[in-house]
């Protein structure tokens, strides 16, 4: 399985995130599903990682893709080295004259200088830096061990919080790493499941045929993920 899609490492959500709560009889049914008895710290526990998790999710998933930047970029960085390679040829008698021309007319707050003689090159040493400063923006766009949002991290943050709080508490974390319908998905997939039915539509992630398999893909590949808000 490859790594999730990267979006951009900054988001921003509209509202509060929903609040995860169960009553007692749905805790009751999560327990049935689960073949365990949860203890009231168990299930504090349960409740604040999975809070944790609705909150950061809604930035997840209103993140923006991160291609649109990178297609920007490295047009940028085109459009930068095309201007240089214009600036600095000469084109002739033609090219001197138009160059001569542009000097004459040229004036920026910006650009300060005694004379615009050096125009052309002052300008090709700007183009130049833009276009290395575009190369090192892509690089860090590009690092895929950066931190960033990623489609589904989240969950799959969720699943290892659960995972250690099951294990602190010496519960189940079995799951099956097969995920077809014949399959036992094992306890934890299944307490995984009880405790989707009572998320929000949008946080829920993976048909319960296949909780088990991603279940054992969240465990194995944790990936650095952009700062909490």
């Amino acid at each position: 399985m490859g790594r999730p899609s990267r979006k951009l490492p900054i988001s921003g959500a509209v509202g509060s995130s929903p609040e995860f709560s169960l009553s007692d009889p749905d805790w009751k049914q999560v327990e049935i599903a689960y073949g365990q008895a949860l203890p009231a710290a168990v299930r504090q526990s349960i409740v604040d990682t999975t809070n944790k998790y609705l909150e950061w999710e809604i930035f997840e998933r209103n993140a923006s893709a991160l291609k649109p930047a990178v297609d920007r970029v490295e047009a940028i960085k085109t459009a930068s080295n095309n201007l240089r390679t214009k600036l600095s040829s000469a084109g002739g008698v033609g090219g001197a004259f138009a160059q001569s021309l542009i000097k004459e007319h040229f004036h920026s707050d910006h650009l300060r200088m005694e004379s615009y003689d050096q125009l052309f090159h002052a300008l090709g040493e700007v183009m130049s830096s833009l276009s290395l400063a575009c190369q090192t923006a892509l690089s860090e766009m590009n690092d895929e061990d950066a931190k960033a949002f990623r489609e589904g991290a989240s969950w799959d943050d969720w699943i290892r919080a659960l995972t250690n709080i099951a294990e602190e508490h010496d519960l189940p974390t079995a799951a099956s790493k097969a995920g077809n319908l014949d399959a036992d998905v094992g306890p934890f997939a299944r307490l995984i499941a009880a405790l989707q039915a009572h998320l929000p539509k949008e946080a829920r992630r993976h048909a319960n045929t296949r909780l088990s398999s991603a279940i054992y893909t969240a465990r194995a590949n944790p990936l650095k993920t952009a700062d909490e808000p």
